[in-house]
């Protein structure tokens, strides 16, 4: 049953970025109703299964290939939801993440009836895709938005709840580079992607060089540790030490009172309420 009372039936499609995978781990473990949850498995869950696990979520697994193939595994009975991760490569250029979750979201209707798509606007790559998902899908979509229905800007916005309180942030945390658990347990592999390195080889540089070189440049000389006390928190502050370290910055930590989990609850009701 869900939250009011209706019966919650159906599947739910969950595409989500490795960035916000704790949100979405969040949404699941606190969620009271039964659920089967089947990950489809592709290179991509490679930290969200210890997560999972660590938590006592009970999930199998398919192929994705099979999944979509042969519509194996997954009842149409009762709360099932099916977990669809993404390449963190995509944020290497925004337009191409954008044109990518356009490609890939027609595959699902047939296959589920909502999904949840676990994206900011990351570089204004999904700029427009509510307006593209009603013309194109078959099925309803939601993301991450306030509660005046803008879209969140990225990873680190959803857990301050809106633009207007992420830029309050940057104005009063100016020079900093922020750090949630996802980010900062994920720092090697994002840094890798930031399309910012294209091209190093030709100049003689590193990664680490360029960036504290472009942290040098912008005035940057601390790290925030934003705490949601979401993710991996066994290694959250060892990692945001380790960051901190490796760029030649000094690691502060937010104050209370910023983050909620608001945005994702939010949006997770809203996914629930395809299947009522």
């Amino acid at each position: 049953m869900g939250s009011e009372g209706k019966m919650v039936n159906g599947r739910l499609m969950m595409i989500a970025c490795p960035l916000l995978e704790d949100e979405m781990v969040y949404n699941l473990t606190t969620d009271p109703d039964r659920k089967r949850i089947v990950l489809l498995t592709n290179k991509n869950t490679e930290t969200l299964i210890p997560k999972l696990k660590m938590r006592n979520v009970e999930f199998t697994q398919i192929s994705e290939e099979d999944f979509f193939k042969e519509d194996a595994g997954v009842p149409r009975d009762g709360f099932n939801v099916i977990i669809w991760m993404m390449d963190l490569a995509l944020h290497s250029e925004p337009k191409d993440l954008g044109n990518e979750i356009r490609r890939l979201m027609p595959m699902v209707p047939g296959h589920a009836d909502g999904i949840a798509l676990y994206y900011g606007l990351c570089g204004r790559g999904l700029e427009g895709i509510r307006e593209w998902a009603k013309e194109n899908l078959p099925i309803p979509m939601t993301l991450f938005t306030d509660r005046e229905g803008k879209l969140c800007d990225d990873c680190i916005c959803v857990p301050f709840g809106s633009t207007e309180k992420y830029l309050d942030l940057m104005k009063k945390h100016t020079g900093m580079l922020y750090l949630t658990p996802a980010v900062a347990c994920s720092w090697r592999e994002y840094q890798g992607h930031n399309p910012l390195f294209k091209g190093l080889d030709k100049i003689d540089m590193t990664p680490k060089e360029y960036m504290k070189l472009l942290f040098d440049m912008a005035g940057y000389t601390h790290c925030l540790k934003i705490q949601t006390n979401l993710g991996d928190q066994d290694h959250f502050h060892v990692r945001c030490e380790e960051y901190a370290k490796e760029m030649g910055l000094e690691l502060t930590e937010l104050e209370g009172g910023w983050v909620s989990t608001d945005v994702a609850d939010q949006m997770y009701a809203e996914a629930k309420s395809f299947l009522q």
